[in-house]
């Protein structure tokens, strides 16, 4: 990625950040306390190892604060949107507010308690502290169900079908907050297998019995992805207004019927899976995720699926995601590596097989990260993929060593790259 995407990257970052401000400056504010806390929490989980139904007892606040986070952010840009009222807007946006900061208080506070903060009546104070949280989310939820009334009794001037994907996504997540309530009166979340039982990486849904909290995840998150498809299909010129409706109804059928699935299973005591992949089985098939891009461009550079694949700044997110998730489970141990380096440690660390695949995830993130900066670069300058396809090769192959002979590669004036392609 050159200077110029870099700073095209920023200005539209900037541009969303600011339009947010603009559009709500409460909800702003809260999204952006709440990602504070988010970072805040994942360095305490670094530094703070106690554990609690066999998580590290920040885990769960650190889920909140990030999903808070996306729920302010996107309130926030939609209210604004809705015709509501400018008073109304302004109570509705104190609500959330309100709610969202005593919500991630209470489970913060409980979690450096070392103390769960749901299902937790164990003490007076922990009961009290349960049920303080239970009426700030029904107070949250209301809230959002009346926003999602005014919406229907007074359809603001939007798209048809960007209207549709906001009404049908505030509809689902009202539901899933009202599914919350049904997991608050069973008293838990799992369903025919231990609450400390083993789970997913990181989200912790239950690999032994069914999980109530899939379905909450899923339909809450409703309010992005919905009004999200609205206002794409709306923005396509190829899309009638008919066609982009059918969209948004497909997607919002798929989506609630995905949720209502994860329900119904968990409620029979299903796992959304069983078991995690081993070590040796993600080690063996992680270069899956690189292989088509490496073989777009080496093989058929100057074909235009290639340059349009190849110009997503996504292309090594896959392999970069997984490094993220083996990370975390050795996150502490890798850090303490990283900062304080000895040959001891590494060799250590690179002598597991988790250590080794973390290492294999990360070269194969940043390789492809670097095969591609080359591979435009060299579209850019018109270099001929005659010199630059076994360059691609090398890097792909011995990383820095592609980098370096592209390096010199492009130190080479183009008449003298034109006369040795044509002497070969």
């Amino acid at each position: 990625m050159n200077s110029d995407q870099y700073q095209s990257v920023y200005g539209a970052g900037s541009a969303v950040l600011t339009e947010l401000r603009r559009r709500n400056r409460v909800l702003f504010t809260v999204a952006l306390v709440h990602l504070a806390l988010a970072v805040l929490f994942t360095v305490l989980m670094q530094l703070d190892g106690r554990m609690l139904l066999g998580r590290n007892v920040w885990t769960k606040p650190w889920k909140f604060a990030t999903s808070i986070t996306i729920f302010a952010a996107t309130m926030g840009w939609l209210l604004p949107t809705l015709s509501l009222g400018d008073r109304t807007e302004r109570v509705v946006s104190a609500i959330i507010a309100a709610a969202m900061l005593i919500e991630i208080t209470l489970i913060s506070g409980q979690a450096a308690r070392a103390v769960p903060s749901h299902f937790n009546t164990s003490t007076p104070l922990d009961a009290a502290i349960f049920a303080v949280m239970g009426v700030t989310v029904m107070i949250n939820t209301l809230a959002v169900a009346y926003v999602l009334w005014r919406l229907v009794r007074s359809p603001p001037d939007l798209a048809p079908a960007y209207l549709w994907g906001i009404g049908l996504g505030l509809f689902v997540f009202v539901i899933a907050s009202f599914e919350g309530g049904l997991m608050a009166a069973y008293g838990s979340h799992s369903v025919g297998a231990p609450v400390a039982g083993p789970g997913l990486p990181l989200l912790n849904w239950s690999l032994t019995g069914g999980d109530l909290r899939i379905a909450h995840f899923v339909g809450l998150h409703a309010l992005q992805v919905l009004p999200l498809t609205g206002y794409v299909a709306a923005g396509r010129e190829r899309l009638s207004p008919r066609s982009s409706l059918a969209v948004v109804g497909v997607v919002a059928v798929l989506y609630s019927g995905f949720t209502v699935a994860t329900f119904v299973q968990a409620m029979l005591g299903i796992p959304l899976v069983s078991s995690l992949p081993t070590v040796a089985t993600v080690f063996s098939t992680s270069f899956l995720l690189v292989a088509p891009f490496w073989l777009l461009m080496i093989v058929v550079p100057t074909w235009h699926v290639t340059e349009r694949v190849m110009a997503s700044r996504l292309v090594a997110l896959p392999a970069a995601l997984l490094y993220v998730v083996l990370l975390l489970p050795q996150a502490t141990a890798v850090g303490a590596g990283v900062l304080s380096p000895s040959l001891a440690d590494i060799s250590m660390l690179l002598a597991t097989d988790l250590g080794a695949t973390l290492a294999w995830a990360h070269i194969l993130a940043f390789d492809l990260f670097v095969g591609r900066w080359i591979y435009l670069d060299a579209r850019q300058r018109g270099i001929s993929p005659f010199f630059v396809s076994p360059l691609l090769a090398l890097t792909l192959l011995f990383g820095p060593v592609g980098f370096v002979g592209y390096s010199l590669l492009k130190s080479v004036p183009p008449a003298q790259q034109a006369e040795g392609g044509m002497g070969h």
